[in-house]
């Protein structure tokens, strides 16, 4: 089969990452946006059998949570992420997010190989003493050029960045300072001689202006002790804690069994949460995805990979940049009042249709538009086109087996007395014969709304063909190739949608008896199962997708 002759020609591990988040307060959709496109992806991955990995957590280290945890009369921070941390596992337990680890950068391991992380730049020349004057952002944890500094147009004498927007301070402090500026030219050549490194392309474009037009600068990877508290002392000065951006994006590395295992390449842990041994942490590594936030693009294409080459570490596969959530045209904040609540959504829609949502209705290269009026019509469609299209071959009337045990295996072709009813057969024979392909494609280079609109496609039209063809009007023999091509729709589709809405993919799947071990990418091509449909015509049975009403 050419699906798997593909699959086989791929590599067959790979490793996807959200970024870690920051538990300063309540997860967000943009926190359950992240979660989605890389759970579809590791369960696509899962689904076409091969070894992968998928890394959540949070960044609990750092000034904000400090300040946070005191304004919530905290004693001590890690008492205040202890509280908050778990609201992440929440929400992703509520979305059927099934991740391989969730990391916390308070977790011993990470913080032992930060110290190496930080440990093997300053053996390997790329870590100095000295004092930093800048603007710096309390809320993004890092220092800012005097040109990406404008006054505060709303409040006199205060200040912003022109990146995020946040308010900045002017000061200087001594730190520990990291050899940015070396890595400008490394940064440029490796950019260009791995294109797929910075995906989309736009974002790799925006990266390379950047490196050619402003050149880098040393960056500051430490703060007084006295100014922050909370965090990872550095190796040696205990007067100084550690960057909070050096301190988090190291999690990727312990993830996957940690420095030395990569390094050596060879297996000594086992990933929490699950039983699997690392065999091989440095293909793990080289395979691996990080997906991000288009406003940490920066942290992650420009500094990670800088302190990776200092360090003399590989550097992981691709960094994938997604866009943000906006609501109703407008910017979600609390002051509108249109700050969306994944987990109250999910209450009243389902986990499913929000998954196939947010999936469908967003680009990488744009910020997704979040209409509840187009989440409920989302679910009106599930019932009313896919629901109902089961609905109506599983009813007594036909015989699902029968058409099954008949047309499976290709032993009959699919013929209808009629040539436009033939040239309909011909054309879904058609559309389900490529969706494997063209959906795998699209899956792995993280193009799910696209994927999802061939879906709807093929469903449209074999609706179509069920109300054209008339199924209850014809004989058995023309009967069962009209009820078989239309299940067979629903039985390829519902095993490539699993990633999506595991769910209720499972439960369309039930719906017509298919074994839990024919779910796979090897039968999703015409004719693949030959054992489903047993039962599926018989009375009283339940119906996969119920209505729901619009919130009000």
């Amino acid at each position: 089969m050419l699906l798997r002759r593909c699959l086989i020609q791929r590599r067959l591990v790979s490793h996807v990452t959200t970024p870690i988040f920051y538990p300063n307060a309540k997860p967000h959709l943009g926190h359950l946006y992240s979660s989605l496109i890389c759970d579809v992806f590791h369960r696509w991955k899962t689904l076409q059998g091969e070894e992968n990995l998928f890394t959540t957590g949070t960044d609990e280290h750092g000034l904000k949570i400090q300040l946070a945890s005191e304004r919530n009369g905290f004693q001590n921070p890690k008492q205040f992420v202890d509280k908050l941390y778990d609201d992440f596992i929440t929400l992703d337990k509520a979305f059927n997010v099934n991740f391989t680890r969730f990391i916390r950068t308070t977790d011993t391991d990470h913080i032992n190989n930060v110290r190496k992380l930080w440990n093997l730049c300053d053996k390997n020349g790329f870590i100095y003493q000295g004092e930093h004057k800048g603007w710096y952002s309390i809320s993004d944890e890092t220092f800012y050029p005097e040109s990406k500094v404008i006054e505060d147009p709303v409040n006199t004498g205060k200040y912003l960045n022109t990146e995020t927007n946040n308010e900045v301070v002017y000061h200087s402090e001594k730190n520990h300072f990291f050899k940015l500026s070396h890595f400008n030219d490394q940064l440029i050549d490796y950019i260009e001689s791995n294109p797929q490194f910075i995906y989309p392309e736009v974002k790799r474009v925006q990266i390379l202006n950047e490196l050619r037009n402003n050149r880098l600068q040393d960056l500051s990877i430490s703060r007084p002790s006295f100014r922050l508290k909370w965090g990872i002392d550095v190796p040696g000065d205990p007067s100084q804690k550690m960057y909070v951006w050096f301190d988090a994006l190291c999690n990727y590395l312990t993830s996957i069994g940690g420095i030395d295992a990569i390094m050596n390449n060879e297996p000594h842990t086992k990933l929490l949460h699950t039983r699997k041994e690392i065999q091989s942490p440095r293909d793990w590594w080289s395979n691996t995805t990080h997906v991000i936030g288009k406003d940490i693009i920066r942290f992650h294409t420009i500094y990670w990979p800088s302190f990776l080459m200092a360090a003399g570490l590989p550097l992981p596969r691709q960094v994938v940049v997604h866009s943000h959530w906006i609501c109703n045209g407008m910017k979600m904040s609390k002051s509108l009042g249109n700050v969306v609540d994944p987990l109250l959504m999910k209450k009243h829609y389902g986990e499913d249709p929000m998954r196939w949502f947010l999936l469908e209705n967003s680009q990488l290269e744009e910020d997704g538009d979040f209409q509840e009026s187009k989440l409920f019509s989302l679910t009106e469609m599930f019932a009313s086109k896919w629901g109902n299209l089961v609905n109506r071959c599983c009813g007594p009337k036909f015989n699902l087996q029968r058409a099954v045990q008949f047309y499976s295996d290709g032993r009959n072709p699919l013929l209808v007395n009629d040539d436009n009813l033939q040239a309909e057969v011909n054309n879904l024979v058609k559309k389900l014969s490529n969706i494997p392909i063209s959906m795998d494609k699209k899956m792995n280079n993280f193009q799910t709304a696209s994927a999802l609109r061939d879906v709807w496609s093929i469903i449209n039209d074999t609706n179509a063909f069920m109300q054209n063809a008339e199924p209850w009007t014809k004989g058995p023999a023309e009967q069962d190739a009209i009820i078989f091509l239309c299940m067979e729709t629903s039985r390829i589709l519902s095993i490539l949608c699993q990633p999506i809405i595991p769910d209720l993919a499972a439960k369309l799947l039930d719906r017509i008896d298919v074994e839990k071990d024919n779910r796979t990418t090897d039968f999703s091509r015409i004719g693949a199962d030959t054992t489903y449909g047993v039962g599926s015509n018989v009375k009283g049975r339940t119906v996969p997708i119920k209505r729901v009403t619009k919130r009000t």
